[in-house]
């Protein structure tokens, strides 16, 4: 019987939080079940491993209760226009284990990753910068720094949230208590800013929550409500979905943007690592949405 390809990431010795190997553990269900996606549930379980391990002191960000509120109330991020203070060393360093970690595993993306590899090694990519851009609310930068480089620039983004994720999710715990203070009515996270990820329709009452796919936030949303352009009409609102999973796991179209978000059904909250691994187990979904240009 041929070993499942997830094995090899289960028994390495430097530790990683209880979460991280809880979704090694699911990575390497998919992949059994799911034979389709084993190379990228490899990739995930590879990726999962740098990303999760061995976090730089927590940056600290200390805002005021009403200032918080005042911002929310405007539309802005907590985190948009304030200094948080990243290692720049370390942004660099994890990115560049990310890069080595991708160009391990088999597959097209080899070589792009050790492309993009060398040009942070020599400069022509900049982590630090790209980060404070994207937490300025200007990801497209991602895009331009790697155009200028010829560098693929979806991977390029790719790494970068990978590389954030778990330093901004510890973060946006410490704005929790703050959040829990603010209104917002925005489709965009109110901590960085990026868009969801997925929506979680939580325990018996399906209560919706958007999760950010860049700092693992969550909030509150109405059911008949498209994140990205505001309608609340019942003809822009669609469903897609397999008819085996249409109770768990939906593609929620809009027709007045044409953009699209997964929602999966869960009793708690997703942990940042199980957030991959529903993004990747959902990707059908993705595959649907796009075949009928959302």
């Amino acid at each position: 019987m041929p070993r499942n390809p997830i094995s090899k990431f289960l028994d390495r010795r430097k530790p990683l939080r209880a979460d991280a190997e809880q979704a090694l553990n699911l990575l390497s269900q998919l992949a059994e079940q799911r034979p389709d996606l084993a190379a990228l549930a490899a990739t995930h379980a590879a990726l999962l491993r740098v990303a999760f391990r061995d976090m730089p002191a927590i940056p600290q960000l200390f805002l005021d209760s009403q200032y918080a509120r005042t911002k929310a109330a405007a539309g802005v991020p907590l985190l948009r226009g304030e200094s948080l203070p990243l290692d720049r060393g370390w942004l660099r360093e994890r990115y560049l284990e990310l890069c080595a970690a991708l160009a391990n595993q088999p597959g097209a993306h080899v070589a792009a990753a050790q492309v993009l590899r060398e040009a942070v090694r020599r400069g022509a990519i900049d982590v630090h910068g790209l980060t404070l851009n994207v937490l300025a609310g200007d990801p497209g930068t991602v895009a331009d720094q790697a155009a200028r480089a010829d560098l693929d620039a979806g991977l390029a983004a790719t790494l970068l949230r990978w590389t954030l994720l778990p330093l901004l999710e510890q973060v946006a715990l410490g704005l929790q208590p703050l959040r829990e203070q603010i209104d917002w009515q925005q489709g965009y996270c109110p901590t960085c800013g990026a868009w969801p990820i997925l929506a979680e329709q939580r325990g018996i009452e399906q209560i919706r929550f958007l999760r950010c796919g860049l700092c693992a936030s969550d909030w509150s949303s109405e059911r008949l409500l498209c994140p990205f352009c505001g309608s609340r009409a019942h003809a822009d609102i669609a469903y897609l979905y397999e008819e085996r999973h249409e109770a768990t796991q939906r593609a929620v179209t809009c027709e007045r943007c044409h953009c699209y978000y997964k929602s999966i059904a869960t009793l708690t909250p997703l942990s940042a690592p199980r957030l991959l691994v529903a993004d990747l187990a959902t990707v059908h979904l993705d595959l649907v949405a796009l075949e009928r240009a959302y």
